[in-house]
């Protein structure tokens, strides 16, 4: 039925959105990607703690103290570490003192934080991001503890199987070491947390050792338990640089720029105001304290070893961490090396005085020796005052200007590679600006120039100059890159070898050398020019899981094997030849090999005369080992005004030592002539290259040349190898003049010569009657006179001219007459 049409249809009701505005859409996408960020960050945080190679809390690796075992080339025992690295102190035999000024500059929260102090951790994080540097740590006394025990062994084991740690790294072991403090929160109670930090820590005692009761009694010879306020802020401010804060140093730096007392001082002042701020002491203790010269609280005691391996044990340790990335006093490991006990012993008692004769008792010594074919270090001499030093300096380790030792490693070896050399070459020992700095150095220890003279003889007299100019030609021929790789190659440090000039060849400028690097490098000598790093571990074992680690001792090929042979000829004859150089000593009953070194004083404050002896050097080796000596005076006596003199020279301790210990090491070794290998020829008494031969040793004829050049009093052409002489040079100079020279008459002349000789011809030609035209003189036509014949006499008559006088001009007397000045006036033309 239809609708009726005045009914209409009603609309259909719809339900309304509700529209979000843009504020709150904002709001839910922000809240969206912060729970996403956070599921996020949960998940790589959970992923970071549980990293199967990260870190893992453990009480043991608090607590457990190192028993690593050091094991002598015959696989003996000969030192286990123990009681003497450090001596552990309870939290009750620390005085309040202490705590609170350990508090007061590392951890002020310390008991009232869980392990991670996020409002301190945050404003280390802003610092970051300002410096865009990760200095600031934020870490909380018990993430110290952690660092300590866990993260730095984590570190150097990333960097030996990996390479330098990233930043991402290092972000990913920061979130690891705030999860173990908050572990170890729940495992250990506060107490024992300080307990094992100050246990552990080194403040720069001496003899490796470790923890504040060893630095209580280093410094100042007493109890923890005894130690004063300012003594406990000390303490507690020298920990983030020791070193640096040792003011015991001040003995043994003599060239430092730093003052280690005042540093110290400052630093234990700084301790002393956050003490006060924090309200651990009074206004009154504070001055107290601050006021007091810390040099008067310092005891120390000299406390001498008797280990003959002491120092031979110190170096091992450090390499081992260099090894394996982790410190053999915390984690235990069985440590093989190259010690020869006995040879170490002969070391020892030589350090002592009881078998080599020193000048005096302040005078010292350091020395190494080393196995050529293998670069392991069989003993070391640390010096005579290693075993009682409050700061131990091994003299065997730290560096010093080599000398004349240089001269066979830099500027002699490569010639037979590179130049061409033959043992019998000729050098020049001339005066000469070879540095080019406006002055004639270097100059020869005895002042004196002998011209041209052989190799061997240069090198046994110890000649600088000639030794400057080999080096010149090496580096023209090669180029500087190449010989500051080349001194990497020797074992020198990386800013040493990077400092390379040519003054390095006669051990002047920048070099440095230690006597294990300088037995290192002339260790190559004997193995074929070869160098095997200087090493003392040959592996090290990981007891907790037999993890290996062998040494990792680099072999490099610095020149030939021919070379390193014909340098050792030389060498020998240095030993053998005669010289007097100190260098005889060293003769025995078996072919050795051998150079010595001095150098000098320049200007300085300690009223030591310039040019005064300041480093001896003995460098010896054989077929099999290689010793380097150092002999001079260490910095505690420098101070004083020692300086090595004529009497110390004649001593000649580090000679002696390097025979007696070559000597020794007979029973150990089957002493021979070093092999001459193949290809080298013999060369007119001598020995070249075969490479080398067809052309001959050249660089000894230009010599010659040059020689002979400047015996005639011509000037030598560096750059193009030849000789201009006095005529030469006058020729130039004509040319320069814009003259023209006379070959014949081997004469000059120039504009002003010509004008004169043309003036004087014109004068000439007018003084005797003739014409001058500008160029040439001529002079009127004459007869010559002809005779009035005697009376009755009939004078003869040319044919057809009848009888009479004649007048004609021609002469009718057969003669032919000439003009004497126009012979003139051809002569002056010519």
């Amino acid at each position: 039925m239809a609708q009726p049409q005045n009914e209409q249809k009603k609309p259909k009701t719809q339900k309304t959105r509700r529209k979000l505005d843009v504020w709150n859409k904002l709001a839910v996408c922000i809240l969206s990607i912060f729970l996403v960020g956070c599921i996020s960050v949960f998940f790589v945080l959970v992923n970071i703690i549980n990293d199967p190679d990260g870190m893992r809390f453990s009480q043991d690796g608090l607590t457990t103290l190192s028993n690593s075992r050091l094991y002598d080339a015959s696989g003996n025992v000969f030192y286990e570490l123990g009681d003497e690295i450090r001596e552990d102190v309870t939290y009750s035999q620390i005085p309040q003192s202490v705590v609170d000024a350990f508090l007061s500059i590392e951890d002020s929260r310390f008991f009232d934080h869980n392990g991670f102090d996020l409002p301190r951790f945050l404003k280390s994080a802003m610092s970051n991001l300002k410096s865009g540097s990760l200095a600031q740590g934020g870490s909380t006394l018990t993430m110290q503890m952690i660092d300590n025990a866990f993260t730095k062994n984590q570190e150097k084991k990333i960097e030996t199987e990996q390479g330098p740690v990233t930043t991402v790294q290092k972000l990913k072991l920061k979130v690891q070491e705030i999860y173990l403090s908050l572990i170890a929160e729940q495992s250990i109670n506060k107490e024992q947390i300080f307990e094992y930090y100050v246990n552990r820590i080194w403040f720069g005692s001496g003899n490796n050792t470790r923890g504040i009761q060893k630095a209580a009694q280093y410094f100042f010879n007493k109890d923890v338990s005894q130690l004063n306020l300012g003594e406990a802020a000390f303490l507690a401010g020298c920990i983030n640089a020791p070193d640096t804060y040792n003011p015991l140093n001040n003995l043994n730096e003599a060239n430092s720029k730093l003052d280690h007392l005042k540093a110290a001082q400052k630093r234990r002042n700084v301790t002393l105001e956050l003490m006060l701020q924090h309200g651990y002491i009074t206004e009154e203790e504070f001055n107290l304290a601050s006021n007091q010269d810390l040099s008067f609280s310092l005891q120390y005691i000299e406390r001498k070893s008797d280990d003959s391996n002491q120092a031979y044990i110190t170096q091992t340790l450090s390499e081992v961490m260099e090894l394996t990335g982790q410190d053999p006093a915390i984690i235990p490991m069985d440590i093989y090396t190259a010690l020869n006990q006995d040879a170490q012993k002969q070391a020892d008692e030589i350090c002592n005085g009881n078998i080599v004769q020193f000048p005096n008792d302040a005078f010292d010594v350091g020395f190494s020796m080393i196995e050529n074919d293998t670069g392991e270090i069989v003993a070391v001499g640390p010096g005579r005052r290693y075993h009682s030093d409050s700061v131990k300096i091994d003299n065997s380790t730290d560096t010093k200007q080599p000398g004349s030792s240089m001269k066979p490693l830099l500027a002699y070896a490569s010639t037979f590679d590179v130049l061409g050399w033959s043992t019998v070459h000729k050098v020049n020992d001339k005066k000469k600006d070879y540095w080019k700095n406006g002055s004639y150095a270097p100059k020869n220890s005895d002042n004196k120039y002998n011209g041209k003279m052989s190799l061997q003889d240069a090198l046994g007299v110890s000649k600088n100059t000639t030794a400057a100019q080999a080096m010149i030609d090496l580096v023209t021929a090669k180029g500087y890159d190449y010989w500051i790789e080349y001194c990497k190659k020797l074992g020198y440090n990386d800013e040493v070898a990077e400092g390379f000039n040519e003054q390095y060849s006669i051990g002047g400028s920048g070099m440095i050398a230690s006597p294990i690097q300088q037995a290192s490098a002339y260790s190559m000598l004997a193995n074929g020019g070869n160098r095997v790093e200087a090493h003392r571990v040959r592996k090290a074992v990981r007891r907790s899981d037999k993890k290996e680690f062998k040494a990792k001792a680099k072999t490099y090929e610095i020149i030939s094997k021919q070379a390193a042979w014909m340098m050792s000829q030389l060498l020998e004859k240095v030993v053998t030849g005669g010289y007097m150089n100190y260098n005889e000593i060293l003769a025995s009953n078996y072919t050795v090999y051998g150079k010595s070194g001095t150098t000098d004083w320049p200007a300085n404050e300690y009223r030591i005369p310039t040019g005064a002896a300041k480093d001896e050097w003995s460098v010896g080796y054989t077929n099999k080992y290689t010793i380097a000596c150092w002999s001079g005076y260490t910095t505690e006596y420098i101070q004083q005004g020692y300086y090595v003199t004529d009497h110390d020279l004649q001593v000649a301790s580090a000679f002696h030592i390097s025979h007696y210990m070559l000597d020794y090491m007979q029973k150990y070794a089957t002493y021979s002539a070093i092999s001459r290998p193949s290809g080298i020829s013999d060369y007119k008494g001598g020995y070249i290259k075969d490479e080398f031969k067809s052309q001959g040793d050249t660089t000894s004829e230009v010599t010659d040349a040059q020689d002979a050049c400047i015996a005639g009093g011509g000037e030598w052409d560096e750059e193009t190898g030849t000789c201009k002489t006095a005529e030469a040079k006058e020729k130039e100079a004509c040319d320069a003049a814009g003259g023209e020279w006379d070959e014949e008459a081997g004469t000059c002349k120039t504009e002003d010569d010509t004008e004169d000789e043309t003036k004087k011809a014109e004068e000439t030609c007018i003084n005797n009657g003739g014409t001058w035209d500008g160029s040439a003189c001529t002079y009127p036509s004459t007869e010559p006179e002809v005779p009035t014949p005697n009376p009755g006499t009939t004078e003869p008559t040319t044919p057809g001219t009848g009888t009479g006088t004649d007048t004609s001009t021609e002469n009718t007397t057969g003669y032919v007459w000439f003009d004497r000045r126009n012979l003139y006036n051809i002569f002056d033309r010519l």
